[in-house]
């Protein structure tokens, strides 16, 4: 059994309304970076449209006053990714798996878990990509093993905390929006 249908197994049957809702969210979160990429890669192409036909190399002082193609991207990704986790919040949802859809306080077993596989992927990612960047930039002889895998090390920390209370504080607002509708479905009824 590989690690996702363990996962899926242990977060039980996937609710079907919520399922539906949460494939909303994402779709516009979905438009959202997709719309966004594409303003972006435009952007880029005709900044090295004019830096071409002016002559004037982008990658000198005339190009550190503009606006770089590579932070609107970050941007437009993390816009897209807060949109959905918006959407998400503000129809009371964690999870499309019951388990974690109907929970009345916030899972910090699952919090923590998030947290690890964060910290983790960042350390690791980071350690690496500082590595890359040094051996291209200075050679291995100048590689500093130490500070790079202790640069990892604070990400990996950084990550872990930021990832465990942020994912609690998800599920602490969806859990309150959840209660929020519950209470005016039932004053309705």
């Amino acid at each position: 059994m590989n690690l996702i249908e363990r996962w899926n197994a242990a977060m039980g049957p996937k609710d079907e309304r919520i399922d539906a809702e949460m494939n909303r969210c994402n779709t516009r979160g979905y438009y959202v970076l997709l719309a966004g990429t594409a303003l972006v890669a435009y952007y880029g192409l005709m900044l090295n449209q004019v830096s071409d036909t002016t002559d004037t190399p982008i990658y000198t002082a005339v190009g550190q006053s503009l606006v770089s193609p590579s932070g609107l991207l970050i941007f437009v990704i993390l816009a897209s990714a807060l949109v959905t986790l918006w959407l998400e919040v503000r129809a009371g949802i964690t999870d499309n798996h019951t388990r974690m859809a109907t929970v009345d306080t916030v899972p910090w077993d699952f919090c923590v878990i998030i947290g690890l596989i964060s910290g983790a992927a960042l350390g690791i990612v980071t350690t690496l990509m500082r590595i890359v960047a040094e051996l291209q930039i200075v050679g291995i002889d100048y590689v500093t093993w130490g500070g790079d895998v202790a640069m990892g090390i604070v990400y990996f920390l950084l990550a872990f905390v930021i990832g465990t209370f942020a994912t609690a504080g998800v599920f602490s607002a969806a859990i309150r929006r959840r209660q929020e509708l519950e209470r005016e479905l039932d004053e309705e009824a």
